[in-house]
């Protein structure tokens, strides 16, 4: 440990000249040692003092940029994970009881609206369907199963 350390030596930090002598090296110390880091990196071609708003990056302090949080991998024991799939189980069935009901009722109001029916002979119940609207020129698109006719 260092000498001039306070919570082990506590005499040596009275108003002793000793004590300011230690805490003047130590500091003198410490910058000598920042200025010799920061000559390290102007030489290297990095400047010393680089704000955040200068340069395409803007990081500061060699940070890297970060575009978008793109997470390379994603454990399945995190707590990511975790919540996803509580939420899966939790959700899923309650939205899958709502939406089957809600497109059973869907079905129902439109069988209801225009229901289907099988007719035996196709041509004559288009000629009716015309007689009966009072349409003489209509265009019908024939399908395998269904017939769709437009005025």
């Amino acid at each position: 440990s260092s000498r001039f350390c306070s919570s082990h030596q506590p005499e040596l930090l009275g108003s002793t000249p000793l004590a300011s002598f230690g805490l003047v090296t130590m500091m003198l110390g410490r910058i000598a040692a920042a200025s010799r880091l920061a000559a390290r990196r102007s030489v290297a071609g990095t400047p010393v003092l680089r704000s955040p708003l200068v340069g395409a990056s803007g990081a500061a302090r060699g940070a890297a940029h970060v575009s978008a949080p793109k997470p390379l991998s994603i454990r399945m024991d995190s707590l990511f994970v975790k919540c996803v799939i509580a939420a899966v189980i939790y959700f899923v069935p309650q939205d899958a009881v709502f939406l089957t009901g809600l497109f059973w009722k869907w079905h129902n109001e439109a069988s209801t609206i225009s229901p289907k029916k099988k007719l035996s002979d196709a041509e004559s119940a288009l000629e009716d369907f015309k007689a009966k609207k009072g349409l003489d020129d209509v265009k019908v698109s024939k399908g395998r199963s269904t017939w769709y006719v437009t005025a």
